[in-house]
């Protein structure tokens, strides 16, 4: 175990499964005390043990699309830690949207449920939105700190069949982008990072990465953002801010820039 980042405090929304999790216990293992957030329920309970195992690690049951339950996780947080180093943004919904779950493969983009695009479009946009706004303030005051939004390919967002998904990940980018450019000013970088292609976490269905793997297409384990999320908690990434980091290309990122980071 290092204790490269010992003394910082992260929050991951999503954290109780896939790269959420991936992440919060790459970050508890570099000596860091993490935060993981997710709805209420044992999946959340049994992460908070499993990482407990790993180091520091607090659980807040928090839903991303309801302004007052991120808003009281962001006072809890102020009550009971010295401070917030980074905000880790990883919650989000795709084809596992509630009604999306009996659409045909194939299916056209009028099929999809009302519900659904807005579900999408709550967690993945407005959600980003309201953790950014009632977060961010806690680094503002100390004047440091990160907020890193994870998104999805560029290709995602307009390809075939990417709707709502792939338009809620260009519109939180977008949003990503500006706020780097009012925080940067104020001490808190703002940076966006994606895995690089398909990831086999709970957002993929189990024909989908079937499908994948019958046609010799390769499936990014949950781990691929590890590496680049920790290089954003450490005190290397002093300074960088409105990057999009890639996953699965973040070694050729960091030899582009001269930068040594294990």
């Amino acid at each position: 175990m290092s204790e490269s980042l010992k003394g910082s405090v992260i929050l991951i929304t999503g954290g109780s499964s896939g790269m959420g999790y991936e992440m919060a216990k790459e970050l508890l293992c570099r000596g860091a005390s993490v935060i993981i957030t997710a709805r209420a329920g044992r999946r959340l309970d049994e992460a908070e043990k499993r990482l407990s195992e790993f180091g520091g690690v607090g659980a807040i049951a928090m839903d991303v699309t309801s302004e007052e339950s991120v808003r009281a996780a962001a006072r809890w947080v102020e009550e009971n830690y010295p401070r917030l180093d980074m905000v880790v943004s990883n919650a989000g919904i795709g084809g596992n949207a509630p009604g999306m779950e009996g659409l045909p493969p194939g299916h056209s983009f009028w099929d999809i449920p009302l519900r659904s695009v807005r579900a999408v479009m709550d967690t993945n946009l407005v959600g980003f939105f309201i953790v950014a706004a009632s977060f961010a303030p806690l680094m503002v005051k100390n004047r440091r700190g990160a907020l890193v939004y994870v998104s999805t390919s560029d290709a995602t967002m307009t390809r075939k069949g990417q709707l709502p998904y792939g338009p809620s990940k260009a519109g939180a980018e977008a949003m990503a982008r500006i706020m780097a450019d009012e925080l940067r000013d104020l001490g808190v970088m703002v940076n966006i990072i994606c895995p690089g292609g398909f990831t086999d976490t709970s957002m993929a269905s189990e024909s989908t990465k079937e499908f994948f793997r019958k046609n010799n297409m390769p499936v990014l384990p949950p781990t691929v953002m590890n590496r680049a999320i920790a290089f954003l908690a450490s005190p290397e990434s002093a300074g960088i801010c409105g990057e999009k980091l890639v996953g699965r290309d973040f070694g050729q990122w960091l030899a582009r820039r001269g930068i040594s980071f294990s």
